[in-house]
């Protein structure tokens, strides 16, 4: 019989369990045939054959389990056939009382539960005890509960060990689900940052393309710029060592040269680089980038505080301001390369702005416990 692979595990420790249940079953008929001929008179022929045949089977059995064939039905057949000569030989060893079957005959009822189910149960069960009744080694009613105990123990049992089978399916199902709505997530958010990053470096600098397209020597930088920009990026963006003032120092300087704002920055504190902090400059960056282009400002002020456990960015201009709620939700500079970008890595945005008043863009981001700080000199 084979398994699938999500119920091999559960298999192999039934397999464990069901051997160390036969091997403490034959330590209890060893136990009960010995006090069955020293005190109960039984003829240690029958007691001595019974149990040498339960040992040497249970030999056999723990070699069938690590060789796989635990389950071939012609090794159960033999191993009913040994249970019942158990249940037959002490009808005939002569005992005074008692009787040493002890509990050997049920672990052959849990093996066919293991193999075949519930129809494996309640057969081998029914098989064992009808050998009881037939050879009259109980009295009536102790043949009744004999075959009840049988009945119940084989049904139950192979209920539980399906019930355990199925358990793992669902498990290994979910995991399954899990990874994969883990890995659409992780395109998605993919995605959403090349079509931010994408926004805030091509496609803003193919806009200011066509504005100074008369001027082909600006254009020939702009496009040399952008092309060492986005080699970098392709290849590994962050540079070994790199630390978030001075990422915040190139990026706004970067901005200065393409839009002609000058931008002020002033930091407090400093960390090592990290993808979320990554995702901080980019925001910020973009958020100087909108401050340039709709403000109508020739300055804009950028503040860094490092020395908290949240790293935070204040983008501010004193510029013609606007209605944070009129700006719609699919308006890519704030949908993705701000709000997006940064929700993404755990941080938030607060956009401060009123018409005429100008406007400032508060960013916070956790620092990771691996994020190293770096002292202020």
């Amino acid at each position: 019989m084979t398994t699938p692979e999500s119920e091999a595990r559960v298999d192999a420790t039934l397999r464990r369990i069901l051997v160390g249940f036969r091997l403490v079953t034959a330590i209890w008929i060893t136990v009960l045939g010995v006090i069955a001929v020293v005190a109960w008179e039984s003829s240690p022929g029958v007691v001595f054959a019974a149990v040498g045949a339960v040992w040497v089977w249970s030999g056999i059995t723990f070699w069938l389990a690590g060789t796989g064939r635990f389950e071939v039905l012609l090794w159960l057949v033999l191993d009913l056939v040994i249970a019942v000569f158990v249940v037959v030989s002490d009808a005939f060893d002569g005992a005074t009382q008692g009787g040493f079957v002890g509990g050997y005959p049920m672990s052959s009822v849990l093996l066919w539960g293991y193999a075949y189910r519930i129809p494996g149960g309640l057969g081998s069960a029914a098989a064992v005890s009808a050998a009881a009744v037939v050879a009259g080694v109980f009295n009536l009613a102790g043949n009744i509960v004999t075959a009840i105990l049988y009945l119940a123990v084989g049904g139950v049992a192979a209920w539980a060990f399906e019930s355990l089978r199925g358990s793992e399916r669902r498990r290994v199902t979910a995991e399954a689900e899990l990874e994969a709505e883990r890995a659409a997530r992780i395109r998605i958010e993919e995605r959403a940052e090349v079509a931010a990053h994408l926004h805030d470096s091509v496609l803003q600098t193919l806009a200011l393309i066509q504005k100074g397209s008369s001027d082909p020597a600006e254009v020939r930088n702009l496009a040399r710029v952008q092309e060492r920009e986005l080699r970098n990026w392709l290849l590994g963006s962050n540079e070994q060592g790199a630390t978030l003032m001075s990422t915040l120092e190139a990026t706004c300087s970067e901005i200065e040269k393409r839009h002609g704002v000058a931008v002020e920055l002033v930091s407090a504190g400093d960390c090592r680089l990290d993808d979320r902090l990554a995702a901080l400059v980019g925001a910020t960056g973009e958020s100087v980038m909108n401050a340039a282009k709709h403000a109508r400002v020739e300055k804009v002020s950028v503040f860094a505080d490092a020395t908290a456990p949240i790293v935070k960015v204040f983008v501010r201009d004193r510029g013609v301001g606007f209605d944070p709620a009129t700006i719609r939700d699919d308006r890519q500079g704030l949908a993705q390369s701000v709000r997006g970008r940064m929700g993404r890595h755990g941080g938030s945005v607060e956009i401060v702005s009123s018409v005429g008043a100008g406007t400032e863009v508060r960013l916070t981001m956790p620092v990771t416990g691996e994020t190293d700080r770096i002292d202020d000199e």
